[in-house]
């Protein structure tokens, strides 16, 4: 176990001094510092509170969050295999689950600084700017209170890592960056449209519109949205919930993470059997 632990480590250390190096990062979360100031200066969240702030935000994030997820995660493994050193860290007593472990670490932990720093930059520029009454913790409803922005950070922290453990995926299944460019894409807007398409299709079909709590749930965006209306946004205004199954969001949000990193696990340890598996049925197909 410690040998698995320190392999885990020296992965990371290795995988964050990568992350240091890359100085587009630091351009990207400047880069969104000023996408979210400009949202709430323009919405007006700035000036009346948080929760405004967190309504003024919500649509954007929904599709940033995940753009900077894949930005960050979507060549983590793939670019070691391009340029070998992912054949040479096999030689080294580090398993595959150690390697995508350490590389998932140093990943998140870039997603959080690109990420969370500017939220939270953005919660004190409201809290120096917004009318006095944001200053109390919130007790009851219709009290505004910085402590429900803080749950709104919070909730970035799975809905983020949901979509950097999907960006692993591309990562560990293309064979090119220019391949990887493109699943990147097509993943994203899968996600961030493809849930929404889904229960509207799903209502078109004759599905009972009391499911949409459930339906939401299953997909990252829908997930992370009914959470921030049920533990954010309702709790300040009018706490009726129904706005989407807790349980089976928070459920959601981790399995997509842990299905991510699985398959990427096996991927890179399977992964050239599996080309050797269909290469074989590709042959016996020509014949």
């Amino acid at each position: 176990m410690r040998d698995r632990i320190l392999a885990v480590d020296t992965v990371f250390r290795r995988e964050l001094a990568t992350v240091l190096r890359t100085p587009g990062y630091g351009v990207l979360a400047v880069g969104l510092l000023a996408l979210l100031g400009g949202v709430v200066a323009v919405g007006g969240g700035a000036a009346t509170g948080f929760v405004p702030a967190v309504v003024d935000l919500l649509p954007v994030t929904e599709v940033v969050v995940p753009l900077v997820a894949f930005v960050v995660g979507y060549r983590a493994l793939l670019v070691d295999a391009d340029s070998g050193e992912l054949a040479v860290i096999r030689t080294y007593p580090v398993g595959v689950v150690g390697y995508v472990a350490g590389v998932m670490l140093a990943r998140s932990l870039a997603f959080l600084a690109v990420v969370v720093v500017p939220y939270a930059m953005v919660g004190g520029f409201v809290w120096a700017t917004a009318a006095p009454d944001t200053g109390i913790f919130a007790t009851h409803s219709g009290v505004d209170s910085p402590l429900l922005y803080l749950r709104f950070l919070g909730l970035l922290v799975p809905f983020g890592a949901a979509y950097l453990s999907l960006a692993t995926v591309v990562s560990a299944v293309a064979s090119s960056r220019r391949g990887a460019v493109a699943l990147a894409v097509l993943a994203l807007v899968g996600g961030v449209l493809g849930g929404d398409l889904a229960v509207l299709r799903s209502l078109a079909t004759g599905t009972s519109p009391s499911a949409i709590p459930g339906l939401l749930a299953l997909t990252p965006n829908g997930a992370f949205r009914g959470l921030v209306f049920e533990e954010v946004v309702g709790v300040a205004f009018a706490p009726q919930g129904g706005f989407v199954d807790v349980g089976r969001a928070i459920g959601s949000l981790l399995g997509w993470t842990v299905v991510g990193i699985a398959v990427s696990t096996v991927t890179l340890a399977y992964g050239d059997r599996l080309e050797v598996l269909l290469e074989g049925v590709r042959a016996r197909l020509a014949e």
